[in-house]
């Protein structure tokens, strides 16, 4: 609805509105896109009250249509936003202020009943709404873990068949070559044999990884022994590695940490897949935010390259804004990444 299509009214109240959220410092002000939706729901809820107060009756609780749509939608955009339901209910209750001032100062002082009819189809429109929004927000949040399991299956599937089956196919191969060389060719026969075994205990090495992330749990261990677990099993002797903790992460809640364990391996295992580093530096502080970072030195790449649009990093922004908190990912050819995660301490003890 574009802002010429407002009631008077409406436009009085969105002024309103506007001011209010601008003195709470609601994350809601900052998106022209947020406050055009929040234009389209004052009017929308004067239209509903109009409708709940009138002498056909009120309707019911229930929106459809368009309305339903639209704030189903605006839930989704909520959450893909990363702005928590808390806010929007702070906007909610600003809203049924500002918005009751306006509709009943022009009513009888002594015309109570009237005023408690405009408070309650008021209140009504409004739970709706916010109602109608959450379950959104929830569903699409929901959405995104099981994308995010997802990927996390499909990434160990790829790893089984890349590695695994590309190592015991090249055992096979060497010792279909050892029977060839065995009466002909002694020495090459023992090489062959030799070859197949590196093959092997490689195909088993990265089988036993695979199986240890999947047992892994950062409670029964805490987050910078399981960091270091990973790290010891998987980086190469080449690579030097610290993994640093500030604050007390014992405050962290469960959910919360292995999240972020999953942001932080994915991050550690992308550079050592692929930046041949010879350092990686992880750090967790726990102090107004919760800020995590993994820093190396290796190889680097353009973060627009979508080549590089893979490699787990679409599954990490994600898990950040379950988290409701951000991703920040900088790295150029040559001179390393660094990768930061960045979680408000509400939100990381609940």
């Amino acid at each position: 609805m574009a802002e010429a299509e407002l009631s008077s009214t409406a436009r009085e109240i969105v002024e309103a509105f506007q001011e209010s959220l601008r003195r709470q410092g609601s994350e809601l002000i900052s998106s022209p896109e947020v406050l055009a939706q929040l234009a389209v729901q004052v009017q929308a809820v004067l239209d509903d009250v109009a409708a709940r107060v009138s002498a056909s009756g009120a309707p019911s609780m229930d929106l459809v249509g368009e309305s339903r749509l639209f704030n189903v939608d605006i839930g989704a955009d909520r959450a893909q936003r990363g702005i928590h339901p808390v806010q929007s209910l702070r906007a909610a209750t600003s809203l049924f202020e500002v918005m009751l001032g306006v509709l009943t100062r022009d009513l009888p002082a002594t015309d109570s009943g009237a005023a408690l009819r405009l408070s309650r189809a008021l209140h009504e429109a409004i739970m709706a709404r916010v109602a109608l929004a959450s379950l959104s927000y929830v569903s699409f949040l929901m959405e995104k873990l099981q994308a995010s399991r997802q990927e996390e299956r499909t990434r160990i599937a790829r790893e089984l068949h890349d590695r695994v089956l590309h190592e015991m196919g090249l055992t096979l191969h060497q010792l279909d070559l050892h029977r060839h060389y065995v009466d002909r060719d002694p020495a090459q026969a023992r090489a062959k044999i030799d070859t197949a075994i590196a093959s092997l205990d490689e195909a088993v090495r990265t089988v036993r990884q695979l199986s240890a992330e999947l047992r892994r749990s950062v409670g029964e261990y805490g987050l910078e022994r399981t960091l270091r677990a990973y790290l010891e099993a998987n980086a190469p002797p080449s690579v030097r590695f610290s993994v640093t903790t500030a604050g007390d992460i014992k405050v962290l809640s469960p959910d919360v940490l292995e999240e972020l364990y999953l942001i932080i391996r994915e991050a550690a295992r992308n550079a050592l897949r692929h930046a041949a580093p010879t350092r990686l530096d992880l750090a967790i502080e726990v102090g107004d935010s919760v800020v995590a970072t993994v820093v190396d030195d290796g190889c680097g790449f353009e973060p627009g390259d979508p080549d590089r649009a893979g490699g787990g990093l679409p599954s990490m922004y994600e898990r950040a804004l379950l988290l409701h908190g951000a991703l920040e990912l900088r790295s150029a050819p040559g001179r390393g990444t660094r990768v930061e995660v960045r979680i408000p301490f509400s939100e990381a003890v609940l």
